[in-house]
């Protein structure tokens, strides 16, 4: 069968539209599409340049406000102590009588309450910044101005706390306030805190009877390492540890 010329002109014609249109389908098309997303991809890195370049002219800014911030940090948690034991809380009550003249009659102490823990952890996997609370309950007797002394004591003290609750009575027969105080403690645990316990001298060893023996002349604050001072040296009386008009049971 012979074909003609028009009819291969056809078949020619035909093929290129073929051609053109897989170009067009699998090459311009296919090009379009890996060109938009890498405009789209320009775009996203353009949008983070443009951060970065704004994050690096504040840069020295925003280190000045971190540091600013760390110290105010530090600053803020300076004023809380480095935790709270039982042992503690005595030496504590004893510089609160010694400062307002107040006398405690009995302490009972509770144990301590997680407020705060930091989601940053140290090196050992522990959280940087640990805030607790206790609180200690104690009755008092004292006069007015002794009672307005004890609340500047806890107010002025170098480790945060505060009073969560307090009753007073006044006692026509002697003219003294009688009654029961809460007082809330705070402690932080971090890497400049450290927790130390209370030094007490002049108890001796072996003694048949520790009370009565405690230089209260020589009870040293943890925190401060001042001395304490005392109005006795544990006898019996005022100022002492065993008031009252027993005596003291010693070997003879």
């Amino acid at each position: 069968m012979k074909i003609s010329q028009k009819h291969i002109q056809y078949i020619l014609l035909l093929l290129i539209v073929v051609i053109a249109v897989c170009a067009y389908q699998f090459g311009y098309v296919k090009y379009i599409e890996k060109a938009n997303k890498v405009k789209e991809e320009n775009k996203t890195i353009e949008a983070r340049i443009d951060e970065l370049n704004s994050k690096e002219a504040n840069r020295e800014t925003w280190n000045q406000q971190i540091e600013q911030s760390e110290k105010n940090i530090k600053t803020i948690l300076s004023k809380y102590g480095p935790g709270n034991t039982p042992q503690k809380s005595i030496m504590l009550v004893r510089s609160l009588e010694d400062a307002s003249g107040m006398q405690v009659g009995t302490i009972s102490f509770n144990p301590d309450t997680s407020l705060f823990v930091s989601s940053d952890l140290d090196e050992n996997g522990n959280p940087k910044v640990e805030l607790d609370t206790t609180s200690i309950a104690l009755s008092y007797n004292s006069t007015y101005e002794g009672l307005k002394a004890a609340m500047d004591f806890i107010t002025s003290y170098h480790e945060r706390m505060n009073v969560a609750s307090f009753s007073s009575n006044f006692n026509q027969e002697n003219g003294q306030l009688a009654g029961n105080m809460i007082i809330n403690l705070y402690g932080v645990k971090d890497a400049d805190h450290r927790y130390v316990d209370p030094v007490v001298g002049g108890i001796e060893i072996g003694t048949d009877n520790i009370f009565g023996t405690v230089d209260l002349n020589a009870i040293i604050d943890a925190i401060t390492g001042e001395l304490i001072n005392g109005e006795g040296t544990g006898e019996n009386g005022e100022g002492g540890t065993g008031e009252g008009t027993g005596e003291n049971s010693t070997n003879e």
